[in-house]
């Protein structure tokens, strides 16, 4: 008789399902310290994050004069601007004479490693394009003036003065300007981002590959928000959920398939990183000197 908890051929799938899971909520919880998020809003039945904007009419007197009544000063909340919340959807099979030939933790390892480097690239494309939307710019000389000027430029926004800035540059920028330059920075690595700490006079600079070289962007690390749907607690974990990974953000669904002798695994979850205040975001173009930054005030 077989011992109790014996893992056989059929848990395969599965065990590796878990482990992919396991990594990949490792992976975001890494990004979010790199980047030092800690807003993560849940996402209502319809997919959608609400944002919202205050508009203030405050009375303009001077003085109020002994007796009189104090006029009123309005505040109003409206509703600017909703995030749409897209799905995550990677499939990955892995046939018999793969196992076979290479065994089963390359074959399955390696789809997994794959299916990962999609899922990260994914995200981090859609935080770039977020960034990108921006009106607030500026250009600089070079790398160092980049992010200076853009570190100055927004502690003047109310909303971020005093509060913790992050910018994001290309690798290719940052060799360009580290050459020759006798400057160290310190590195830590997290979902193929690099965050280079006390780089020239900056306190957090991410260097990251799909930053188009030549852009320097900067914001307030309270402006980079993960949306997300928890998929433990979400109705689909009766239906479509078999394992999570710890955070609740990516499931997965098992299954053998007799049929073509393949093992599945269906990868799903709803999750977007974008910032709250489009324009709240600085984007700095490395070329001359001068500067073309727009006066508009930072809007939803």
């Amino acid at each position: 008789m077989a011992e109790n908890n014996l893992n056989v051929a059929a848990d395969l799938g599965e065990i590796k399902s878990i482990d992919f899971l396991n990594r990949f909520g490792t992976s975001i919880n890494d990004l979010l310290t790199l980047l030092g998020v800690t807003r993560m809003e849940p996402m209502t039945s319809d997919m959608q994050i609400k944002l919202y904007e205050w508009s203030t009419d405050v009375d303009t007197a001077a003085t109020v004069g002994e007796g009189e009544t104090i006029p009123l000063s309005k505040v109003t909340r409206k509703l600017a601007r909703t995030v749409q919340v897209g799905w995550i959807k990677k499939r990955r099979a892995v046939s018999e004479e793969a196992i076979a030939r290479h065994g089963a933790d390359i074959a399955i390892d390696q789809a997994d490693t794959k299916l990962m480097r999609e899922i990260q690239s994914g995200i981090k494309t859609d935080f770039v394009t977020a960034l990108g939307k921006t009106t607030n710019t500026l250009t600089a000389g070079d790398l160092q003036v980049a992010l200076s000027k853009s570190w100055g430029k927004l502690q003047t926004i109310p909303e971020f003065e005093g509060a913790p800035l992050v910018s994001f540059v290309n690798p290719m920028d940052v060799a360009n300007f580290l050459a020759g330059k006798p400057i160290q920075a310190d590195a830590s690595n997290a979902y193929g981002m690099t965050l280079l700490q006390n780089f020239i006079g900056a306190d957090k600079v991410i260097s990251l590959g799909s930053i188009p070289e030549g852009k320097v962007f900067t914001t307030a690390v309270d402006n980079i928000v993960l949306a997300y749907l928890d998929m433990q607690k979400s109705d689909l974990s009766q239906y479509f959920v078999d394992y999570t990974d710890e955070t609740g953000l990516l499931a997965v669904v098992s299954s053998k398939n007799t049929s073509n002798l393949t093992l599945e695994a269906t990868f799903t979850g709803a999750m977007k990183l974008f910032v709250e205040i489009p324009d709240g975001v600085v984007a700095a173009t490395l070329g001359t000197e001068t500067t073309t930054e727009s006066t508009d005030k930072p809007a939803l």
